[in-house]
């Protein structure tokens, strides 16, 4: 019976998420491009960032994420480009994400201000045939459950506006803009994609000559969904080692937020980056669940000629 409870309440989560289509990050720090194409081009150095994420851990059919992310140098002074890869899976469904990022960056005294746009293209897939399914009567005779396997193929586009310095920076973008028909079958309800809002900013202002502060935050809103804010505070020391804690808000009726967020990264080298959160679960859910746990690694091909004092693992 309670495994029953556990996929029941999993049908639930997934209806409550269908406004939320967008992949949501806790090291949204080191992973602006995958939320903002006018990042591309931000990074001096080809830098490639590897992620994994897995939501609700101990959950039956929980969400999980990979990504792999390649932000290419800046062409000239003006022109940044970037590349996409995510896999997202909840219960039997699977979104496979190839998006190419395009900025076009103005300079502005000691700030840059950049204007970028992405193309992306998604694979869908549904597996009927997923032994994890079940149904109160037999489920190869239930006619709701088509035994196979469906998928579907969309285009879409997006468009974000980014501004840093060394100090700060502030970012909006709507990453898909195009509201593309995802039903599998034409003669059921409508389904689409919708619209999200994405906009970040923050700040670091060193304390000492050994310790930086970096408040952060991230807001997240999409059509016919309540919003979310992650609210960071993170302490850098000796700018090779970061320690922050994250509030998201979020949850149902009286839960006091989504969760409490904890992130360590360490900059290994001048090329290597290794980041890691857990996310503790402050909703209802965290009665059936382990929390979230993310790794994140960073690699910049810095040539080994270049000498480069790290000012701000930021990225800003």
């Amino acid at each position: 019976m309670m495994k029953y409870t556990f996929y029941l309440s999993l049908l639930f989560v997934s209806i409550g998420l269908s406004g939320q289509q967008q992949q949501m990050y806790t090291q949204f720090m080191y992973n602006k491009l995958s939320l903002n194409p006018a990042f591309a081009g931000n990074d001096p150095h080809t830098c490639v960032t590897l992620l994994y994420r897995d939501q609700w851990n101990g959950f039956p059919g929980a969400p999980k994420a990979q990504l792999a992310s390649v932000n290419l140098p800046r062409i000239g002074s003006r022109i940044g480009l970037g590349l996409n890869l995510e896999r997202q899976t909840i219960g039997i469904s699977e979104k496979i994400t190839y998006e190419l990022a395009y900025a076009y960056k103005f300079i502005f005294g000691d700030g840059t201000l950049s204007m970028g746009m992405n193309v992306s293209g998604r694979n869908f897939t549904q597996d009927f045939t997923d032994p994890r399914l079940f149904a109160i009567q037999d489920i190869l005779q239930d006619p709701s459950i088509p035994q196979l396997i469906q998928t579907r193929n969309l285009l879409n586009a997006g468009f974000g506006v980014y501004f840093n310095t060394n100090n700060y920076f502030l970012g909006a973008s709507v990453p898909r803009m195009i509201r593309s028909d995802l039903d599998f079958d034409t003669n059921t309800f409508s389904s689409t994609e919708v619209r999200h809002l994405l906009i970040m900013g923050g700040g670091s202002f060193p304390l000492n000559d050994d310790i930086r502060m970096t408040p952060q935050v991230l807001f997240r809103t999409a059509e016919n969904s309540p919003y979310t804010i992650d609210f960071n505070l993170s302490a850098t020391f000796s700018e090779k080692y970061m320690a922050g804690l994250t509030y998201r808000t979020g949850g149902a009726g009286t839960d006091i937020g989504e969760s409490l967020d904890i992130i360590f990264s360490f900059q290994l080298s001048q090329r290597l980056m290794l980041g890691f959160a857990h996310d503790i679960t402050l909703s209802k859910l965290r009665t059936i669940d382990n929390g979230s746990i993310e790794m994140i690694l960073s690699y910049c091909f810095i040539p080994s000629r270049i000498r480069t004092v790290i000012v701000n693992p930021r990225y800003f």
